[in-house]
């Protein structure tokens, strides 16, 4: 009986398990918060474009987006003017998707953009956009998203025929925006 071996099976204690249940939550929450909490903006969505219309190359774009009868515009805080959502030339972005991340980037809107409008004086591509949920399309007052802040003041609906040149940038011709705004649906 001296040299027998004895197989002892010895069950986990209910603190054990426990245990190792909150170390698995506390890893999980915590990987959440390294990983999931490192942005203040969200990852770009997809660049949304209508496939009736062929890419342009790159250059600087803007959005003219109506909503219901009005035109959406914002306001920067360096100035207390009107501008569309613009966004500079990116290198091997074609100017429609440079349009769709102007708007992404300053009112957090996800537009499908569409038919090029016109070229403003400094080579800005002008893009027909569509607020494509029905949610979007009904809002009358737009928050300015978190990530947005930082340049972006106020965002509102505006007509285009109510307002004049010196109420908007220097750069955006009001006579342009108030004709394409006529071809917008």
């Amino acid at each position: 009986m001296e040299n027998q071996k004895i197989d002892v099976i010895i069950p986990l204690s209910i603190t054990a398990i426990v245990r190792d249940i909150l170390l698995k939550r506390l890893l999980v929450i915590t990987t959440i918060f390294a990983f999931g909490c490192s942005r203040d903006i969200p990852a770009d969505p997809m660049c949304r474009t209508s496939v009736l219309y062929t890419e342009t190359q790159s250059s600087a774009a803007a959005c003219l987006i109506k909503s219901d009868i009005q035109l959406l515009a914002i306001k920067n805080h360096d100035s207390d003017a009107w501008n569309l959502p613009t966004y500079k030339k990116q290198k091997s972005i074609s100017a429609q998707c440079t349009a769709h991340q102007a708007v992404w980037k300053t009112t957090g809107l996800n537009v499908e953009v569409g038919k090029l409008l016109f070229t403003g004086e400094n080579q800005t591509h002008y893009f027909a956009c569509k607020l494509t949920d029905d949610y979007s399309s009904q809002l009358q007052k737009f928050t300015v998203p978190p990530w947005a802040k930082r340049k972006t003041r106020y965002i509102s609906l505006v007509d285009p025929f109510d307002t004049q040149q010196h109420q908007w940038e220097d750069n955006i011709d009001l006579i342009k925006v108030r004709q394409a705004y006529t071809e917008l649906e």
